[in-house]
This record gives C-alpha cells, structure tokens and sequence, in this order.
C-alpha cells in the first residue's frame, strides 16, 4: 500500500498533462436543484427556489428534465411547463444551467415497456423515438434559454448508467457499464451533434460511488470507454464522476476526515491516469456528499467542518466544475440512515464562502 501510494504523485502528474486540460484558478461551484414536475409547476416551485438561495450568479445549477413527464406517450405531445418554470428561475438568479437527460424512461411511463435483458434500456427499437424525444427537448431548451439567458446551458447525456440505478445497468457484477448503452449513447451524441449543439455544451454521464471502500470503480471506468465504432465520448467537452467523502475511520477527527477525504479524491485521479481519454476534455463532478456517517459521527452532529473540508480539497483541485448533491438542509434517502443524511450542503456553501 505504501508503494502505491508512493507512486501517487506520478499518476497525478500523468493526469494533470495529459489526460485533462490545466486546472483552472478554481473550480465553478453549483448544486443539484429539486425537479419541477409539469403537473405540479405551483406545488414544486418552493423548493426549488430554496435551493437555488444558497447558490450564487455564475454558479452551475442541475435539474432533471423528466422526460418520461414531458412527453408521456411517444404519439403524445410535449408538455414543457416544469422546464420553462426552471429556465426562468434561473435565469433571475443567474446561474448556469445544466440539464440532465434521459434516454431511458422512467418504470412509470408507457415507453418503459420492454422484455429486454436489461430493464433499464427500452426495447431495441424505442431508440429512434427516444433519441429524437432528448433532442426535442434539448431543442426546445435551447431555444427558450436564449430569451432569458446570456450564455448557453449544458446538457449531461444520463446520470449514472452503474449498477442497479434508474436509467442504469442491473446486469453488471461489478458495476460495468452495459456494452449497448454505447450504442444508445452513440445515437443521442450524433443527432445532438448534427443539430448543431457543439461538444462544449455536452457532458458526458457520471462515473458514480467513488469513495472509501468501493473499489468496484476500476472496472466501471474501464467499461465506460466506448469501442470505435460507437465514440460518443469524444463529442462531449466534459466527462463527469461523483464523489462520496468518506472517513468513517476517522471518528469525527477532522485532521483524519481531510486525510481520507483527501484519499477519495487521489483515488479517482488515479483511475483516471490509466486511461486514455479525448484531448482537452474538461472533468467535472455533478454530485459531490458528505454524510454524518462517512465521517464517523452520530446523525445531529454540526456537519460544517466536514463540509468545510470538503469544499477546501475541491477547491484546489483540477475539476472545472463541482456541484453538491444535497443544497437544502435536511435532504435525505431514508432519514433513519446516517449515511443518508447528505443535506444541508448549501447552507455550508455559503458559509465556507463567507
């Protein structure tokens, strides 16, 4: 173990020269918004807007756009009442837009409707429908950006095609990803790119789970390299990965926390350094959590230092962007599970900044 980490340095130098552009002064920071339904314009604004409190003008902000709501039915027609209320907040507050897409229908809809091996990819011959549906919507946001917004949005392909989530693989042992996602990715990259939509728009989907204990991410971002005939990944201007900070060793002891945070983030540069990745392909981290049970403490704890920490290695590091899972205080998966309780990261974004 000494040795490998001996070696760290070497690797972190391979990366920053040659696999990622220089690092910037510091990353733009930003957070992940709360969707707005279409149906429900009225009742899911609120939060939306709470979140978007703790971000400021030039920050990145990333919301859903719900396409299996959009468009319900694919001979139905497009309802765009949730993404034209977002577009609108935040334009007022002056953030970058970053729009997450979906090529895979959500279990809900009519078009999750296959017999597939893979139950989170429609049926081979939805994809045409499909592709053409996210290119509609890109379109269409697009377009209405341009009456309130002075600079264009970004567009993230999917979310985390790893095992055993919505829109991902449940097929894989070790969390690959599934070799036909390529193809699918393939077709949405080209019909965006033959549109017209340029690579610095697009982001590429998230390597996810990067933390302490999960070393399943070796083989899952070998998988993630499509094969030639189907490079998507070099249209993209960024790639993207998630980082859970995680010490739970470390007690609460924030000298320990900032050491295995500090080791989850040379891990993922590790594993970047031993691929060969597109020329001049920015990095960024769509979800970032800090939780009272990756640091050690019990639920309740002051998680600011941790935060604090958090923030602090990122702020340094080559990433051109880092956005936080969890803006509003008391987001959570299952409020019983400290390892869920990934809230309140906004609040300690705007303390951190002072």
């Amino acid at each position: 173990m000494k040795r490998i980490l001996s070696l760290l340095p070497l690797f972190l130098t391979f990366f920053a020269t040659a696999a990622a552009p220089a690092a910037p002064a510091a990353p733009i920071f930003g957070g992940n918004l709360p969707p707005i339904r279409p149906a429900f314009v009225a009742a899911d604004t609120p939060q939306f807007e709470l979140a978007l409190t703790y971000l400021k003008r030039g920050d990145v902000a990333r919301a859903a756009t719900l396409e299996w709501e959009v468009l319900w039915d694919p001979n139905g027609s497009y309802d765009y009442r949730g993404i034209d209320a977002s577009i609108k907040l935040m334009a007022r507050k002056g953030v970058i837009p970053l729009w997450l897409l979906q090529p895979s229908p959500h279990p809900s809809s009519p078009w999750y409707q296959t017999t597939w091996t893979d139950p989170w990819l429609p049926k081979r011959e939805l994809w045409p429908a499909v592709v053409t549906m996210n290119t509609n919507v890109v379109q269409h946001i697009i377009s209405e950006s341009k009456k309130y917004l002075g600079y264009p949005p970004l567009f993230q392909i999917w979310n985390e095609p790893q095992g055993g989530k919505p829109g991902g693989s449940t097929t894989s042992k070790f969390g690959e990803w599934v070799p036909d996602m390529h193809e699918l990715f393939y077709l949405l990259v080209s019909d965006l790119r033959s549109k017209g939509i340029p690579k610095s728009q697009l982001v590429a989907p998230a390597m996810s789970g990067f933390g302490e204990g999960t070393r399943g991410e070796a083989a899952e971002f070998a998988s993630m390299m499509p094969p030639p005939e189907f490079d998507w990944l070099s249209e993209c201007g960024f790639r993207a990965c998630h980082i859970r900070f995680s010490a739970t060793w470390a007690n609460g002891n924030t000298t320990y926390i900032r050491q295995g945070f500090q080791n989850n983030i040379d891990w993922v540069f590790w594993l970047m350094s031993r691929q060969k990745w597109p020329v001049g392909q920015k990095v960024l981290v769509t979800e970032f959590y800090v939780t009272p049970g990756d640091c050690g403490v019990p639920m309740g704890t002051d998680m600011y230092p941790y935060h604090a920490i958090a923030f602090d290695i990122l702020k340094t590091s080559p990433f051109s962007h880092v956005l936080a899972w969890g803006l509003r205080p008391g987001e959570t998966d299952n409020p019983n599970d400290p390892w869920s309780q990934y809230g309140g990261l906004g609040q300690s974004l705007v303390r951190w900044r002072g």
